[in-house]
């Protein structure tokens, strides 16, 4: 029998993921959205409809959650009710043409997209999710509550922090060091060790800051 689940988050990234479980998921069955914005589906004819925000949507027994919010850092604070007061189950979610190797490690919460290759010993932090068409190879470590987004390439070995966003098509070497917080803007190639909280773009990603 399927389980009953809720997406949080009914934009872009919360239909996507609706796909995902509505592929031939054969663990969960979607009870509806969670949103602030009642009316984010309007222009989307869907069967699935938001029920209640995540703020005050009171979880029933045996409910799963899944926290589709592209941001990580709004993902934290919009599932942050949810985590604290009611401990409730997040899901994680691997669609069936992902290709994942026995050996790698996903914490909960990871949302992992179609045609995404990881390989063996990867570790995968909780709430951390996976674009389509990305590559994480051999040995990679990658923290909590990030976001790889589509066409990236994680070489063997590299180490992403927590509350990371890697844009489309992005190469990180093998044996870089991402830190905490970092933005990785779309196209760029990291090499070697780029500190905490900052934005990095280009061949090899320097730091970037926007002039107006």
């Amino acid at each position: 029998m399927k389980r009953s689940c809720l997406i949080i988050g009914a934009r872009g990234y919360g239909r996507e993921v609706l796909t995902y479980i509505e592929q031939d998921n054969p663990l969960f069955t979607v009870k509806g959205f969670l949103d602030d914005n009642q009316n984010a589906l309007n222009d989307y004819p869907r069967d699935v409809k938001i029920i209640d925000s995540p703020h005050t949507y009171i979880p029933l027994e045996g409910e799963a959650f899944i926290a589709a919010i592209g941001n990580p850092r709004t993902r934290f604070e919009y599932t942050k009710r949810l985590r604290d007061e009611f401990h409730v189950d997040f899901a994680t979610v691997v669609h069936p043409r992902a290709n994942i190797s026995q050996y790698a490690n996903m914490g909960i919460g990871s949302i992992i997209a179609p045609h995404v290759g990881i390989s063996v010993d990867v570790s995968i932090g909780e709430f951390t999710h996976v674009q389509e068409y990305t590559v994480i190879g051999h040995d990679a470590k990658i923290g909590k509550w990030c976001q790889i987004n589509s066409h990236c390439t994680i070489a063997g070995g590299a180490t992403i922090g927590n509350f990371v966003t890697i844009h489309p098509n992005c190469v990180v070497t093998s044996k870089a060091v991402i830190g905490d917080g970092v933005v990785v803007a779309p196209g760029s190639v990291v090499v070697g060790k780029i500190p905490p909280n900052i934005t990095v773009l280009g061949n090899p990603a320097r730091r970037f800051s926007f002039k107006a």
